[in-house]
């Protein structure tokens, strides 16, 4: 009976002490990743498959990265823009799970005039400047997301100055990680 005793008082303090695991929603040490098609309005529209990967530094900053692969159409010029972009994103939370984000961010461009992207080399590095505002709402791993980027770029052809100015929209599911 004694040994019993002891065991329980064991039991009881080890959950007194142990961590309580905290519930859905944006916070320092989160691992986020995103992927989805894109679509971007502008002189040329075009489709993108969109990446993006952040870990938060802070409850509200995080260190962002997110790229643009052009999947078509393929009648426009310049044929292919693909994109990067890196900087802080700001967070504002809503609620528990509901998170505003804002970012401005510099990237480059990596313009192709002609031939498919495998064929030859880029014509053109053009760099950008860029908005991009998103509102997620998080689960336990996973979130689902709508962005909008207001992107700004211009190419100098040998013609013509190519403008290369979009909004890129997309929404999907998001997967995300705490680490700490």
């Amino acid at each position: 009976m004694k040994h019993i005793l002891i065991l329980a008082l064991l039991f009881i303090s080890f959950d007194s002490m142990a961590q309580k695991k905290p519930g859905p929603g944006i916070r320092k040490g989160m691992l986020r990743a995103e992927g989805s098609l894109c679509f971007g309005s502008g002189v040329n529209a075009r489709y993108f498959v969109q990446g993006e990967l952040e870990y938060l530094v802070h409850n509200r900053v995080g260190l962002n990265g997110m790229t643009y692969f052009n999947i078509g159409p393929a009648g426009i010029y310049p044929k292919s823009v693909h994109s990067v972009f890196s900087g802080p994103a700001f967070h504002f939370p809503m609620s528990k799970q509901l998170d505003l984000s804002l970012a401005i961010q510099p990237g480059l461009s990596f313009v192709k005039d002609k031939g498919s992207f495998e064929n030859s080399a880029i014509s053109e590095m053009v760099p950008n400047t860029s908005i991009m505002g998103g509102l997620a709402y998080y689960g336990s791993f996973f979130h689902v997301f709508f962005q909008m980027r207001a992107n700004a770029a211009y190419t100098n052809d040998t013609v013509e100055r190519q403008n290369l100015s979009d909004l890129r929209m997309s929404f999907g599911l998001g997967w995300n990680l705490n680490l700490k």
